[in-house]
């Protein structure tokens, strides 16, 4: 659950099975199995599996980015299918309505009497206008097996749980044990890749604290006089910047980070013309 390597017997959860599908892509369908009309050839499969995977991840990255601001800070409880992610052209709304439109829900009739709405999965074969049967292309097929697969997990408790794991060496799709309701500003890593994560918030942390004295620097940098009383000016900016923070820099920092002062100062001078 938490993204590291589980062995369990007991049988997955449905949520848990569609985070296994996101990353295994294994079973989503119809095609591969015995009573599979199409009899399609090991190459159809293949791509068919290729374009299920594509389609299905896709989706659900929107999902997930929908929850996002505009500088990456997530939280998962904003993940909203009207938003569209910057990136993307069309909302997930309209990808899932216009799914509605072509597989209608059917009321049924239970023992109880109670009436419930049926949804199924998508049938690989259909009927046509003149009532015969036709075959789907497995591509197309694949598509809509992929939408049905996200509206299947938009309807289960504990969806906005699924998160994708920031380590560009592992990406896996994992369910965090809990709903953070606090942002998420330094990207989600799972179970295996928690120290990766460490790693990371570690040097965000330090080049967030870089940027903060270059910052202090820029605004004392054309302060400093070329007199005696002034003295150097690499020691003197670091004697300001010290009175203005808690750090205890030197001249030689600022001599070091001479370059990144000047650009951020002029990046200022261009944003304020």
């Amino acid at each position: 659950m938490d993204g590291k390597s589980h062995t369990k017997s007991a049988r997955r959860s449905q949520l848990e099975w569609i985070v296994w599908l996101l990353n295994e892509g294994k079973h989503w369908g119809w095609l591969d199995h015995a009573s599979n009309p199409l009899n399609l050839k090991p190459e159809q499969l293949r791509r068919a599996d290729e374009v299920f995977m594509k389609q299905f991840r896709a989706l659900v990255e929107q999902w997930i980015e929908s929850g996002k601001d505009s500088n990456g800070i997530e939280q998962p409880l904003t993940r909203n299918v009207r938003n569209v992610p910057s990136g993307y052209a069309e909302p997930l709304f309209g990808v899932l309505l216009a799914w509605l439109g072509r597989h209608t829900p059917k009321p049924v009739l239970m023992n109880s009497g109670k009436i419930a709405i049926s949804l199924c999965s998508p049938s690989i074969s259909e009927l046509d206008e003149n009532g015969r049967v036709r075959h789907l292309d497995p591509e197309h097929y694949a598509k809509e097996c992929a939408i049905f697969h996200l509206k299947e997990l938009l309807d289960l408790a504990g969806a906005h749980r699924l998160a994708r794991c920031n380590n560009p060496k592992c990406g896996r799709y994992y369910l965090r044990r809990r709903l953070r309701k606090a942002e998420i500003k330094r990207g989600t890593y799972c179970g295996e890749c928690s120290g990766a994560g460490s790693v990371a918030r570690t040097r965000v942390s330090r080049e967030g604290r870089a940027q903060k004295l270059v910052n202090l620097a820029v605004q004392v940098w054309d302060q400093w006089k070329p007199t005696h009383r002034y003295g150097k000016k690499s020691d003197w900016v670091a004697k300001q910047i010290n009175k203005r923070s808690d750090a205890a820099i030197t001249g030689k920092w600022v001599s070091q980070n001479r370059t990144a002062i000047e650009i951020e100062q002029e990046r200022r001078k261009h944003a304020k013309g």
